[in-house]
C-alpha cells in the first residue's frame, strides 16, 4: 500500500526476488492495499520488492527488499514440536479419524486421556476399570474401544466421552485389539492361558467367535482389505494369520523369539513385526506369508504405525528413547528422532502432519512434526 500525492488511483507490481516480476495489478484508490500471489520453486531467502504507478504512468522507485525465507519441507515429520504432560503410565495412543482428538490409555490411573490436537490440551479424563492397555478408535469415529489387561473391553462414546458398554472376555488376559477396516468387527488378542482371539460384533458388542492362535498373542493387526488379521505370538515365536471370513487360522509364520508388536502397511503387502524389545524388526510379505527382510532400528522396538500414505513407518524404541523412521520403499531407517523416556506406542494424525508418541517413563506425549 502507498499513497499518491494527487490522490490518483495506483497500480502495483512485485519483484519476487527469484528473477520473476509480476504484471501490474489493477488500479485501486490511493491508500488502498493490493495483494498478489507467488510460489517459489526452491528453498532460499528472497528479497521481495514492490513498485507503484499512478494512472498517468508516473512510477515510484522500488521499495526496500522484504526477505521471504522458503524452506524445503522433508517428506515426513522428523522433529519434536511439542510435549504434553499427562502423568500416570501411558500405555497406548490412537488418533480420532477426524484428527481433532488423541486418546491415551493410562494404565496405573485407570483412565483414558483425551487430548485436543489443535492446541495439545488435555480436555477430558475418562475413568475406566482396571489397567487400560490398548485404545482403538472405531473407523466411524463414534466410539473408542479400550482393551484392559486382564478383564475385557470398555466402549467409550466420543461425543461426550462416556462409557457406554463393557464387554467381558471370560476372564482371559486381554492384551491387544484391532478393528476390521469396515468397523463391523473388533478383534481382541488374549494372551496366556487363553491364547485366543475374541471376535466382537460391534453393532451389538456381542462375542461371535473365539479363535485359537499361537501362545501369548501380544500384538494384532488387520490387513486394509479386512481379509486377514495377524497376531504376534510372544511365547511361541510365531505369527498367526487368521482369515476373517470364517475366523480360521490359515498360516503360521515362524519369526523367532518374542514377537511383541505387529503392524500392516496401508497397502496390505507387508506386515512389520517387532520382537520383544530387541532388534531387528522383521518384514513379512503377505502374498505368501514369508519373512523377506529385517531392519535394524533402535533398541527396544515396540509400538509401530505408518503415515497415512504408507511411505514411512514410525517405531517406538523404549530402551533407546527414540523413534526410528523407516522408508518403506526400501526398508531403510532414514531418521532417528529423540523423544521422552520409554517411548512405547505411536499414532499418526490422519493428515500425516504429526505423529504422537507416548513416553512411559517421562509420563508424557511427544508430538513429532515439521520444524
Amino acid at each position: 500500500m502507498t499513497t499518491d500525492p494527487n490522490e490518483d488511483p495506483i497500480a502495483y507490481r512485485f519483484n519476487w526476488g527469484d528473477g520473476e516480476v509480476s504484471d501490474w495489478s489493477g488500479f485501486v484508490p490511493s491508500g488502498t492495499p493490493a495483494t498478489m500471489f507467488h510460489a517459489w520453486n526452491s528453498s532460499g531467502s528472497y528479497a521481495v520488492r514492490a513498485q507503484a504507478k499512478d494512472i498517468l504512468g508516473m512510477r515510484s522507485c522500488w521499495s526496500p527488499g522484504h526477505d521471504i525465507v522458503i524452506r524445503t519441507q522433508t517428506g515426513f515429520p522428523n522433529s519434536v514440536i511439542a510435549t504434553i504432560p499427562i502423568g500416570g503410565d501411558p500405555h497406548d495412543v490412537d488418533c480420532h479419524p477426524s484428527g481433532e482428538y488423541v486418546y491415551v490409555g493410562n494404565e496405573t490411573v485407570n483412565e483414558v486421556i483425551v487430548i485436543r490436537t489443535s492446541d495439545n490440551t488435555v480436555v477430558a479424563r475418562v475413568q475406566v476399570d482396571r489397567a487400560p492397555w490398548r485404545v482403538d478408535c472405531h473407523p466411524n469415529g463414534e466410539y473408542v474401544y479400550v482393551t484392559h489387561h486382564g478383564m475385557g473391553v470398555t466402549v467409550i462414546r466420543t461425543s461426550d466421552n462416556t462409557v457406554v458398554a463393557t464387554i467381558p472376555i471370560g476372564g482371559n488376559d486381554t492384551d491387544c485389539g484391532v478393528f476390521r477396516p469396515d468397523g463391523e468387527y473388533f478383534y481382541v488378542g488374549n494372551d496366556e492361558p487363553s491364547n485366543t482371539v475374541t471376535v466382537i460384533r460391534t453393532s451389538d458388542n456381542t462375542i461371535v467367535a473365539t479363535v485359537p492362535v499361537g501362545n501369548d498373542p501380544r500384538g494384532i493387526t488387520c490387513l486394509p482389505d479386512g481379509s486377514h488379521i495377524y497376531t504376534g505370538n510372544a511365547s511361541s515365536g510365531t505369527v498367526s494369520v487368521v482369515r476373517t471370513s470364517d475366523n480360521t487360522v490359515v498360516a503360521t509364520v515362524p519369526v523367532g523369539s518374542f514377537p511383541h508388536r505387529i503392524f500392516a502397511l496401508p497397502d496390505g503387502q507387508h506386515v512389520y513385526v517387532a520382537k520383544g524389545y530387541s532388534r531387528p524388526l522383521l518384514v513379512i510379505r503377505t502374498s505368501n506369508n514369508t519373512v523377506v527382510d529385517s531392519i535394524w532400528v533402535g533398541t527396544g522396538a515396540c509400538g509401530m504405525n505408518a503415515l497415512p500414505g504408507g511411505e514411512y513407518v514410525y517405531v517406538a524404541n523404549i530402551d533407546s528413547d527414540d523413534v526410528s523412521v523407516i522408508r518403506t520403499s526400501d526398508n531403510t531407517v532414514v531418521a532417528t528422532v529423540p523423544v521422552g523416556q520409554g517411548p512405547w506406542a505411536v499414532a499418526p494424525h490422519p493428515d500425516g502432519s504429526r505423529v504422537y508418541v507416548i513416553n512411559r517413563y517421562t509420563r508424557d506425549v511427544s508430538v513429532i512434526g515439521y520444524r
